[in-house]
C-alpha cells in the first residue's frame, strides 16, 4: 500500500512538474515557429487598466465592421493561440485580441492579483477601451478565457447589458474544478484533487529555479502537454506550439491562477448569459475541463446551444478549427440578428 501511494505521488507530481517547468522561459527557435503559428500580428495597443497593470493587445481592423469579437485566451496562452481563428475571421469584422494578465506580453502585477475576477475587470476595461463605441461585441473564451467572461458578467452586468451581443465558451467550467483527476485513471485520479496543490505549492516556492531550468523544462513539457491539452491524433507542431506558450507564463502566474481555479464558482452568473447568444463548446476527449462542466454550464444558460467535438481534447481551436470556425460563424450571425432586433426595440 505503501509503495502504491509513493507511485501515485510521483505520478502527479511528474505531471504538475512537467505543466510547472513549461514557465521555465523563452525556448530558443519560437521566432521560426511563430512563421507558421502564432504569426499574425494587428494594431498593437496597451489598455491599462485601474490596478496600473498593462495589458497587449492587438486589433485585426475591419473596412465597415457590424461588429467586433474580443477573444480571451487560456490558462498559461497567450493571444496568438487564437492563430486559425484570426486567419478565418480577418476582415469579416473588429477583431480583439489580448493576453490575460501574467500572459504573453502583458504585465502580472501583484501576486494576490492572480484571480478570476480580477481577470473579468480586466475584459471590462478591453471592451471600454480598445472596442468601438457603437459595434455590438461577441466574446470568445477558451478555458480560463471562458472563466473570464463568467466573471466579466456578473461583476459588469450594466456593460455586459448595454455592449454585448453573443459569447462563446469554448472547454470552459463554471467550477467544482478541486474535483479534477486530468484524465488519470483509479487510484491515481482519485489522489489527484488531494495531492496536486499541494505539488504546486512546492512549485512555487521553487519558482526562480523553475523558470530557468529550460533543459529540463524542454525534456518534460512537450509530452506532459500532449497528455492534458489534446485528443487523439494531435500534431506535433501544434503540440509543440502550445508548449512554448506555457514556457512564456512565470511559475508564479501559472500557480496562482491554478490556486483560484480550485474556489472558482460562477454558476450564479450564467443566467444573465441567457439574454444573450451563447454558445457552448468542448472537446469529448477534454481531460482538464471534462464535457461534464459544458453540459452544467449548457443546462444553466437559457438557450444556450452545446456542441461536443468528437475526439477532441482541451485545446479545440487548435485541434478542430474548421468545425469551431464554423460554429464561431453562426453564432457571430445570430448575434448580429440579436443586436438589430435590440435596435429596433429602441
Amino acid at each position: 500500500m505503501a509503495a502504491r501511494r509513493t507511485a501515485t505521488r510521483a505520478a502527479l507530481a511528474g505531471l504538475a512538474v512537467g505543466v510547472a517547468l513549461g514557465a521555465a522561459g523563452r525556448r530558443r527557435g519560437r521566432e521560426r515557429s511563430e512563421a507558421a503559428l502564432g504569426g499574425h500580428c494587428g494594431r498593437p495597443v496597451t489598455v491599462t487598466v485601474d490596478d496600473g497593470v498593462q495589458l497587449a493587445v492587438d486589433i485585426e481592423e475591419a473596412g465597415s465592421p457590424e461588429f467586433a469579437v474580443v477573444f480571451a485566451h487560456g490558462w498559461t496562452m497567450n493571444r496568438h493561440c487564437w492563430h486559425f481563428q484570426r486567419e478565418a475571421f480577418k476582415g469579416r469584422g473588429t477583431l480583439v485580441f489580448y493576453d490575460q494578465r501574467g500572459h504573453g506580453g502583458s504585465a502580472a502585477g501583484a501576486p494576490d492579483a492572480c484571480t478570476i475576477d480580477r481577470l473579468g475587470d480586466d475584459l471590462a476595461a478591453v471592451i471600454e477601451r480598445a472596442v468601438p463605441e457603437g459595434l455590438p461585441v461577441v466574446l470568445v473564451g477558451h478555458s480560463m478565457g471562458g472563466m473570464t467572461i463568467m466573471a466579466f458578467a456578473e461583476r459588469h452586468p450594466g456593460l455586459l447589458a448595454s455592449r454585448v451581443a453573443g459569447v462563446a465558451l469554448l472547454s470552459t467550467s463554471s467550477g467544482r474544478l478541486r474535483e479534477s483527476t486530468f484524465g488519470l485513471p483509479g487510484p491515481v485520479g482519485r489522489l489527484a484533487p488531494v495531492v496536486t496543490p499541494i505539488v504546486f505549492d512546492r512549485l512555487r516556492a521553487r519558482a526562480e529555479l523553475i523558470d530557468r531550468s529550460v533543459a529540463l523544462r524542454t525534456r518534460t513539457n512537450l509530452p506532459v502537454t500532449r497528455y492534458v491539452a489534446f485528443g487523439p491524433g494531435a500534431r506535433r507542431d501544434h503540440v509543440r506550439f502550445v508548449t512554448e506558450m506555457v514556457a512564456t507564463t512565470p511559475t508564479e502566474v501559472m500557480v496562482g491562477f491554478f490556486n483560484d481555479f480550485l474556489v472558482h464558482d460562477k454558476s450564479g452568473a450564467l443566467a444573465a448569459l441567457g439574454s444573450l447568444e451563447t454558445l457552448v463548446m468542448v472537446g469529448a476527449r477534454d481531460r482538464l475541463t471534462p464535457k461534464v462542466h459544458s453540459h452544467r454550464i449548457a443546462e444553466a444558460v437559457p438557450g444556450a446551444r452545446l456542441q461536443i467535438v468528437p475526439a477532441a481534447g482541451h485545446m479545440i481551436g487548435l485541434e478542430r478549427p474548421e468545425v469551431v470556425n464554423a460554429a464561431l460563424s453562426g453564432l457571430f450571425d445570430r448575434a448580429l440578428r440579436r443586436a438589430g432586433g435590440r435596435q429596433d426595440e429602441r
